[in-house]
């Protein structure tokens, strides 16, 4: 091969590593540095034979950026595993607000058993998020005989979230300080793919808010 083509051939990889670092970025994360959450515990999202708990958490982004996906640390706790549609909210004086965008589950979400995993959200016309404004991400599961487990965040971590037992993706919604969950925003091109990671554990409480302690 000559000089030139090998020259060609760098500058090509610099140039795909370049766009590949640039195309996705975390915009806010409650995951630890290796994308660890609790593995042992949780709060239910699941359907009407259940509790048919619907819940929602916030988050900031770091930067005003595309929004590409989010990934929540799940586990399927019982009955069947029907994807979970999850949606991106505005904020309406500190609990959801109107929802802006559908993010679609991406592969099936292992079990509960073994601790769950990182399944991926694209995002279907999510934008443009802003620096410093805060937005919600809820998670609901519409088929009535699936259990899932939103597992907890890293080092359970305590924040703001809002839930409500009515099978409702848009409220109304009870809010509660406790521990939050496991989850992760990106901005620019969405991942494939659904990701297992294992984490460390502990436990939360919020009145009547359903959760799964414990494997």
């Amino acid at each position: 091969m000559s000089r030139k083509l090998i020259a060609f051939a760098i500058v090509g990889m610099l140039s795909l590593l370049l766009c590949a670092s640039a195309a996705a970025a975390t915009l806010y994360t409650t995951l630890g540095p290796n994308g660890e959450y609790d593995t042992a515990n949780g709060y239910f999202v699941d359907g009407s034979n259940y509790f048919n708990q619907v819940l929602a958490f916030p988050f900031i982004p770091n930067a005003t950026a595309t929004m590409a996906d989010a990934v929540l640390a799940m586990g399927n706790y019982a009955g069947g595993n029907s994807p979970v549609s999850a949606y991106l909210a505005s904020d309406n004086g500190g609990q959801p607000g109107t929802i802006m965008a559908t993010l679609t589950q991406q592969g099936t979400i292992p079990p509960f058993t073994s601790g769950g995993g990182l399944v991926q959200f694209n995002c279907n016309g999510c934008g443009t998020v802003n620096a410093g404004t805060t937005y919600w991400i809820i998670a609901q599961e519409t088929d009535p005989g699936t259990e899932q487990a939103w597992m907890f965040a890293y080092q359970d971590q305590t924040g703001n979230g809002a839930f409500n037992q009515l099978g409702s993706n848009s409220g109304p919604w009870n809010l509660f300080n406790s521990t939050i969950t496991g989850y992760r925003v990106d901005s620019g091109v969405p991942e494939p793919g659904t990701f297992l990671m294992l984490g460390s554990g502990v436990l939360a409480a919020a009145a009547g808010l359903r959760r799964k302690l414990g494997l």
